[in-house]
């Protein structure tokens, strides 16, 4: 069968199998993440307790975006779509 749809290889500037965190501002805490929630968020973010400045990427792509400092994911085509197929399973 033939793969279709976002084949795009992610690219990680960054070790995946550390402890990644974000700060959700909301609850006044750290949590852990994913490394593809990680590199989309917007907002404060460390790296084994080390605060990290890389640079921000629209959920699940390789494109680059500004940040605007809102604490939240960076949309993308691929979070919309995943959260269709969320919601058709439901």
């Amino acid at each position: 069968m033939e793969k279709t749809g976002y084949t795009e290889k992610i690219e990680y500037l960054f070790n995946e199998a550390q402890h990644l965190e974000i700060f959700m501002s909301g609850l006044s805490r750290w949590h852990r993440v994913t490394p593809n929630d990680f590199r989309s968020f917007d907002g404060k973010r460390r790296i084994q307790g080390k605060d990290y400045e890389g640079p921000l990427y629209a959920y699940g792509t390789n494109r680059k975006v500004s940040p605007k400092h809102n604490n939240k994911m960076v949309e993308s085509e691929v979070s919309k779509a995943r959260a269709l197929i969320s919601q058709k399973i439901r």
